[in-house]
């Protein structure tokens, strides 16, 4: 599904405040706002809905292409193949671009994530909040969507922006729980896409804002050709640096992949 004109307007002037250079003050973690208004939904089924409308029965492969942008201006481009079995939580992350990273990728297995460097074959145990290719993406980035089982939410009320509403929602990890962001805020439109979502540090400090630029509709094959709705473009916003960072999900495939993709016989192999 193609970003509409009006939702890229929608997204643009909610994304006008946290990334604008000269912004007033900064967006604390703090103190979440109660609901100002109440809503037929609640703050968790909503969470719910956004979880079930990127649901994969399916297999999952895509080729991710990355963009970053420094603030010293320098720029790097990266390209990667993604594979996902969220029936068992698999993931693999396998980069094909720059020529000197070739080769490289990540592992999870079980709940730890490893990093493999085809240079030395070596492979390093890394943590969720982890850089993926030294960049300010990170595990959760690509894998499934599972906010209501990693967070409790709480409601924040609605925003209009552009004469939409969004509804607001304050998620915190829940206890035992592993995130990349101990806190987050996001904005979900109507039809329960979130378009912008902010992570903060458990001090509340911002750590990074990402603007959810479009979605792509996709029949999944494994569940009767129902329709998911996931990710095509990601502005992502490093607080600290300046850095940003563009995540495009391109030639995404819903089709069973081969169990050897997710080990590292696999991943070892294809720098041979």
């Amino acid at each position: 599904m193609q970003t509409s004109i009006r939702r890229l307007a929608v997204m643009f002037a909610l994304s006008l405040a946290p990334l604008a250079p000269a912004a007033p003050k900064e967006e604390k973690a703090a103190e979440p706002k109660a609901a100002e208004s109440k809503a037929a939904v609640s703050a968790e089924e909503v969470i719910r809905r956004v979880d079930a409308r990127m649901a994969l029965k399916s297999d999952f492969k895509s080729t991710v292409r990355l963009r970053e942008k420094r603030k010293d201006g320098t720029e790097a481009l990266l390209e990667m193949l993604v594979f996902r079995r969220d029936s068992s939580k698999d993931l693999l992350i396998y980069i094909t671009k720059p020529r000197n990273m070739a080769g490289g990728g990540y592992l999870r297995i079980g709940r730890n994530l490893w990093e493999y460097d085809p240079s030395v074959g070596h492979w390093q145990r890394t943590t969720s909040r982890g850089n993926i290719v030294n960049t300010i993406s990170c595990e959760e980035d690509f894998d499934r969507s599972h906010l209501l089982e990693t967070y409790e939410v709480q409601d924040e009320g609605e925003e209009t922006a552009a004469g939409t509403k969004f509804r607001k929602l304050f998620l915190k990890v829940r206890p035992g729980m592993e995130a990349s962001f101990p806190q987050l805020r996001v904005w979900v439109d109507p039809d329960y896409n979130i378009v912008k979502r902010v992570g903060y540090a458990p001090s509340g400090r911002t750590l990074r804002t990402d603007v959810i630029r479009g979605y792509q509709k996709i029949l999944d094959p494994a569940a009767e050709n129902r329709p998911v709705y996931l990710m095509r473009e990601v502005l992502e916003v490093e607080e600290a640096e300046g850095t940003q960072l563009t995540v495009r999900y391109d030639e995404v495939e819903l089709a069973p992949l081969s169990p050897n993709i997710f080990t590292k016989t696999w991943l070892e192999g294809r720098f041979r």
